[in-house]
């Protein structure tokens, strides 16, 4: 039995369902545009992206921020923990438009992180995402009250890393004010990081501009396996092109469909020809485009495959994708011929 046989149809299920999703231009699109309507000058916000019928009616609720590049199963056993251990009704999986320290994060896209998080919470109704205008946890905490109920209890779920960040004066103007405030807003359950655990944090609390802090920040509980962040594993697999039942150790299927479906994370030795930079150009370029139009359009894989073209509809679409702004061609022109060429057609029209 070879590493695919071995995994069960229903992780296959999930693991199709979001490649499906993932590949679906108005999906995508969408995403994208959401994304580039967060206010990064407004006040702390939290946009919805899924569950928020769950987040207005919360009373236990913890916040679990991080970029999930990709999701590991790392991820899905901290927050299994930690709505064991803090008796939590609802985890909310958040993405802050920009996030400190990792503004430049690898490869995958945040609408197309969105889009594994968005199939991961699903239906489950103990689950929900949202999109932060904020890095910092303060303003993390600010901004998802703006949705809770006012009387909900808030927990941040922190690896050790975080915790260490979040008490570093170098993050505030004014750090004992800012932490006053997150610490009346929440409290902070820290997973063990590496060889971080208890002792460390014990540690850590006890130094003295520390200790204010330390009745409000608890260790969570988490099986050793899951000590060592998987993420960057993944992302090394998938660059040497890994297949989906290659990464089941180390990521649920929705982690893994993006690490794959995608090729987010696979280099690339000619930058014209990058077929994950191909698929950003394309986002880029339909944001002026009419949703109606978009709904018409082919797959992303498609679009991304008639840009790859060596014949001269490849080379106008890789010219067009390059600056569509400065470009007097019509991009719906260019579509109609390269899909034509490839024996395909447009959706019909929406009524």
């Amino acid at each position: 039995m070879d590493d695919a046989e071995s995994l069960n149809p229903v992780w296959w299920r999930r693991y199709t369902a979001t490649a499906t999703r993932l590949d679906r231009t108005f999906t995508i699109v969408r995403l994208q545009r959401l994304v580039d309507r967060v206010d990064l000058d407004g006040p702390p916000a939290a946009v919805p992206v899924a569950g928020e019928a769950q987040i207005r009616r919360a009373r236990r609720v913890g916040l679990f921020a991080g970029s999930f590049n990709p999701l590991t199963l790392a991820h899905v056993a901290l927050a299994r923990a930690a709505r064991r251990h803090a008796r939590l009704d609802l985890i909310v999986w958040a993405f802050a438009a920009v996030t400190v320290d990792k503004e430049r994060v690898a490869r995958a896209s945040l609408p197309d992180r969105l889009a594994q998080m968005a199939q991961y919470v699903g239906h489950r109704r103990s689950d929900a995402l949202v999109v932060l205008n904020r890095g910092l946890y303060v303003d993390e905490a600010r901004a998802l009250r703006t949705l809770l109920p006012q009387n909900a209890e808030l927990t941040i779920l922190v690896g050790f890393d975080k915790i260490v960040q979040i008490l570093d004066p170098r993050y505030y103007a004014d750090r004992d004010a800012a932490l006053d405030e997150l610490f009346a807003e929440a409290r902070l359950l820290v997973a063990p990081r590496d060889d971080a655990g208890q002792a460390e944090l014990d540690a850590l609390l006890a130094k003295p501009r520390n200790r204010r802090y330390a009745d409000r920040v608890g260790i969570l509980p988490l099986p050793d396996e899951y000590a060592r962040d998987s993420s960057t594993e993944a992302r090394q697999r998938a660059a040497l092109e890994a297949q989906p039942a290659e990464l089941a150790d180390l990521l649920p299927p929705e982690g893994a469909a993006l690490a794959c479906a995608t090729a987010a994370y696979r280099p690339s030795t000619n930058a014209k020809l990058d077929t994950y930079a191909l698929r950003q150009a394309w986002l880029h370029a339909l944001q002026a485009q009419p949703q109606r139009h978009i709904r018409r359009l082919p797959p992303l894989s498609a679009l991304v495959g008639l840009a790859l073209r060596a014949d001269q509809v490849g080379i106008e679409l890789r010219r067009y994708l390059s600056a569509p702004e400065r470009n007097g061609t019509a991009l719906g022109e260019l579509v109609e011929r390269g899909m034509a060429s490839a024996g395909l057609s447009l959706s019909p029209a929406a009524p």
